[in-house]
């Protein structure tokens, strides 16, 4: 049983799950047995590309979701057309209230060939990891476009798991390379209730340090539930400055 394989199967487990299919019945839709689909799904076999792709298609998800072991280590370094974004992953941050924690995500390029300017680039977003270096033991997988600007970069992505989820963040393009990004992120909140949300987040092209000073960027302060109360509307406005700390307890993974 080799890491990948496992990795793989846990996928495949965890997405035919979610489309409330029986092993037998993932089985039927690909002509496998109930015992070669445990198997998959166990990682004690490795699978072909053809059959991998079936599977993809009969759980209605990108093939990309069941094979990215690793993909954080090896993500690509596509141009974006800005200077901030160029890096190959992108750490953010965002603070949930029902929790009262603040939530890691890691946003990685897919490996692709050269985009211009304010073309798409394709990333996968690893959604509350408890770690920027296991980001595939993440809450949720999305998958989707980023679209940079001169002074916006817009991600759109899709819940692998549930493809009615959508995610839209907004961010703005920070001045310098090396200061922080601020921005919004909005979609559908599950439990304890469900319906739209938007919150704050902060990006980084580094690991920070989770501490009194990066909530007071990402919670909503006093003024934010001003002009909320005054204009019915949530507001992010740029900062003017982001003093934040790289984080000492976790390294940025060597980029390529």
């Amino acid at each position: 049983m080799s890491d990948i394989s496992l990795h793989v199967g846990t996928r495949i487990k965890k997405c035919r799950k979610s489309r409330n299919l029986t092993i037998e019945q993932l089985g039927k839709i690909i002509n496998k047995s109930k015992a070669t689909i445990s198997k998959y799904e166990n990682g004690s076999v490795a699978i072909d590309l053809d059959t991998l792709y079936s599977i993809s298609k009969a759980l209605d998800v990108n093939i990309m979701t069941l094979i990215d072991y690793n993909l954080s280590e090896n993500c690509g370094n596509s141009e974006s057309g800005d200077i901030y974004f160029n890096q190959s992953k992108i750490y953010m941050y965002y603070y949930d209230g029902r929790t009262g924690k603040i939530v890691k995500t890691l946003i990685c390029k897919i490996p692709q060939e050269e985009s211009g300017k304010n073309s798409p680039v394709k990333v996968i977003m690893y959604q509350g990891i408890d770690s920027f270096e296991t980001p595939e033991k993440s809450q949720h997988v999305f998958i989707g476009d980023m679209i940079t600007y001169d002074t916006i970069t817009h991600f759109i992505l899709t819940n692998q798991v549930n493809n009615t989820e959508k995610m839209y963040v907004c961010i703005f393009n920070p001045l310098h390379a090396n200061s922080r990004a601020i921005g919004m992120l909005s979609g559908i909140a599950s439990n304890p209730f469900f319906g739209p949300i938007a919150l704050k987040v902060l990006a980084s092209n580094e690991i920070l340090e989770e501490n009194e000073d990066l909530l007071n960027v990402i919670k909503l302060q006093p003024l934010d539930h001003q002009i909320l109360e005054n204009l019915n509307m949530l507001f992010i406005n740029r900062p003017n400055s982001l003093f934040l700390k790289a984080a000492s307890s976790e390294t940025t993974p060597e980029e390529d």
